[in-house]
């Protein structure tokens, strides 16, 4: 505030002091100095619209995720307006454009901050798969780790998330006092915890979970992602940023379930390794409402785990998959042969796990409709709203 004060003091007019003890009076000066200071402290300016601006729009979140947008009918109380973010050069966008803008995820700052500054949140979804596919399994989606596969993952979610962030936090040092700041939503994953929640000693991981020295390739991405979606903040700019930690995303448009399923309907399931490690999960619709209930929360910042309250481990997760299919699973994965397929990927993502608790989610209000596994697959596979 005092800084606010030294500007509106240097922006009155100079007076001599001859002209002072003319006017006989301070009244003409204590006039300008609050015509000077109320020019400065505006309350934020009120838009009729609320606008998204959504990176990844077309994948399997993004699309949910305006499903329920549309479904709502309105956010924050008011119409809303998605604008979808495609990849490409800034030198592509035009100042007419309506629902997309292009952004370039290797510039250092992805579009033009011009354009965000009508824009209420900007949700940035997009990033290499950490488990797509080349080779042999190609037809369930999943292969080992390549270093030039790690190279890509690294760069698609952390490079392109320092380029969208330092365009949201320009755009809201540009836009000035008056007018709201956007706020950032980013991605991330409970993989930040690392992959040893196994069996009844897991430890139970919350949001206030100290995460510096988890192990593992997914932990050490997790915390660097997180920290240049952070950057949007800071140098006097206070953003709201929310980092979103993903659990298994469930629908059969995509994701592991869909690659799953062929598998399952022929009988083909089973525990992969032990069926012990813990498996984060959250139904597609869930993960729709609670990304469009922490935009509508502004209490809600920093590390949000979105998962499904109910845990579950891979057992769990197998079973009830068979059982909603009506089909055996009783053809396990041995933990040799994922060492053997997958190595450190298949060390990390499928005999691995987390036990994880979207704790401040549950605190702050919100109502997961499918709280179990079972619920949320049933969901994935028979859900009206074909998500």
């Amino acid at each position: 505030m005092s800084s606010i004060f030294a500007i509106a003091i240097s922006a009155l007019p100079s007076r001599s002091s001859a002209s002072f003890a003319a006017s006989g009076t301070t009244k003409n000066i204590f006039s300008d100095f609050a015509k000077s200071l109320s020019s400065l402290v505006q309350p934020p300016l009120q838009r009729d619209v609320y606008t998204v601006a959504i990176t990844g729009s077309s994948g399997l979140v993004g699309t949910a995720l305006m499903d329920e947008i549309k479904q709502k009918g309105s956010v924050c109380g008011k119409k809303c307006k998605i604008i979808k973010l495609v990849r490409g050069t800034d030198s592509n966008n035009d100042d007419t454009a309506e629902d997309k803008l292009y952004w370039d995820p290797t510039a250092p700052v992805a579009l033009d901050p011009k354009y965000l500054q009508e824009v209420d949140s900007v949700i940035h979804l997009a990033g290499e798969n950490v488990a797509t596919s080349e080779g042999i399994l190609a037809s369930v989606g999943i292969r080992p780790w390549t270093d030039s596969k790690k190279r890509e993952i690294i760069d698609s979610r952390i490079t392109g998330t320092k380029a969208l962030a330092a365009a949201v936090k320009a755009a809201n040092i540009e836009g000035g006092i008056g007018r709201p700041k956007t706020d950032f939503l980013c991605a991330s994953g409970p993989g930040i915890y690392g992959f040893d929640g196994i069996g009844s000693d897991a430890k139970d991981f919350d949001e206030s979970a100290d995460t510096s020295a988890t192990t593992g390739f997914l932990a050490d991405l997790s915390r660097n992602w997180e920290k240049a979606a952070g950057s949007v903040s800071g140098s006097g700019v206070n953003s709201r940023v929310a980092l979103m930690r993903f659990g298994v995303v469930l629908s059969k448009k995509g994701g592991a379930l869909a690659k799953l399923l062929p598998i399952f309907f022929v009988g083909g399931g089973g525990n992969v390794g032990s069926g012990e490690q813990f498996f984060p999960f959250i139904s597609a619709r869930d993960l729709a409402r609670s990304i469009l209930y922490t935009v509508e929360t502004p209490s809600l910042n920093g590390p949000i785990n979105m998962v499904a309250p109910t845990q579950a481990t891979n057992a769990d997760f197998t079973d009830a998959l068979g059982k909603v299919l009506k089909r055996p699973t009783i053809l396990p994965l041995p933990e040799f042969a994922v060492s053997l397929l997958f190595g450190q990927m298949g060390e990390e993502m499928l005999l691995g796990g987390q036990k994880v608790t979207p704790k401040k989610l549950l605190e702050s209000g919100f109502e997961f409709r499918h709280s179990t596994i079972t619920e949320a697959l049933d969901s994935a596979i028979n859900e009206e709203m074909d998500i």
